[in-house]
């Protein structure tokens, strides 16, 4: 199956009025009302790329993988099948809250949810930050990317390459072992990193990253941060792989993000696999 990109990220927060306020006045995003209790986070024409919802957890809830139309979503869904992978069709709840044409999803083998789908809902009007950030790196690129933690790194690629057609960008084995996988030109999509070294045996998201188009941007958000004492989990620094230049924070669900510019494109023409010797070329300190 041919994967077009990361389309959106579905939270689950204890308070969600909490993240709310961090998504909007941190972030930048803009509030768009949801459904059932939900409330939708807008950064392009897309309806909405974020979705955080009420529940007695915080942490990632779903991923949604976007397909180019009803067509591939059949195909990638007999795919599945044929290899005896279990799935489950939306159902028209799911569909409404998702803003999205059709929907199956199922599950990777550290149990995240995985939502395949097509058809998402353009907003309503033009996309209005409500922090002024010029703009978002997102269209064919997708929402960001999203880093999982689960205690068998390579099971994790393995499914995602093999059954869900990702590439391998790069990998690291030192000081954690990591995969990086893209399905377009972003560098990585997703990624899975070790997470007893991080002290947890169960899968979590560890962080989604958003990207800006200015680096004055990256400057004026961790300025923001500081100011208003939201813990900062990796300060400013340059990644060794996509060189996005970033600093992580820690958002009101547990969740750490990333907020960047700067990251490199792949050409899968000439790009080559090669593992990295570690995250960093500068910066991020803990």
């Amino acid at each position: 199956m041919e994967i077009k990109q990361l389309g959106y990220l579905g939270l689950d927060a204890r308070e969600p009025a909490a993240f709310t306020e961090y998504a909007t006045g941190i972030l930048g995003l803009q509030r768009v009302d949801g459904e059932d209790g939900t409330t939708h986070f807008r950064m392009d024409d897309v309806h909405h790329r974020i979705t955080v919802e009420q529940a007695d957890r915080d942490g990632g809830a779903y991923y949604g993988w976007e397909l180019e139309d009803a067509a591939a979503l059949s195909a990638a869904l007999d795919e599945l099948s044929d290899r005896g992978i279990a799935f489950r069709q939306a159902t028209s709840r799911e569909l409404e809250i998702r803003r999205v044409g059709g929907m199956a999803h199922l599950t990777d083998p550290a149990g995240n949810r995985v939502e395949l789908y097509h058809g998402a809902s353009s907003g309503d009007g033009a996309f209005t930050s409500a922090r002024d950030i010029s703009a978002f790196v997102t269209g064919d690129l997708g929402l960001g990317h999203v880093v999982l933690a689960s205690p068998d790194v390579a099971a994790q690629q393995e499914f995602y390459t093999d059954v869900l057609g990702f590439k391998i960008s790069d990998t690291m084995r030192r000081p954690f072992q990591a995969s990086f996988l893209h399905t377009n030109p972003r560098h990585h999509s997703i990624a899975f990193v070790d997470g007893p070294f991080f002290g947890v045996d169960q899968p979590f998201l560890h962080h989604f990253m958003l990207e800006v188009t200015d680096l004055d941007e990256v400057g004026l958000t961790y300025d923001l941060v500081l100011d208003r004492n939201v813990p900062v989990t990796m300060s400013l620094g340059r990644h060794s792989n996509d060189k996005m230049f970033s600093f992580y924070a820690e958002s009101p669900v547990g969740v750490h993000t990333e907020f960047g510019c700067g990251g490199v494109l792949i050409d899968d023409e000439t790009w080559e696999v090669t593992e990295i010797p570690g995250p960093d070329i500068w910066g991020h300190r803990h």
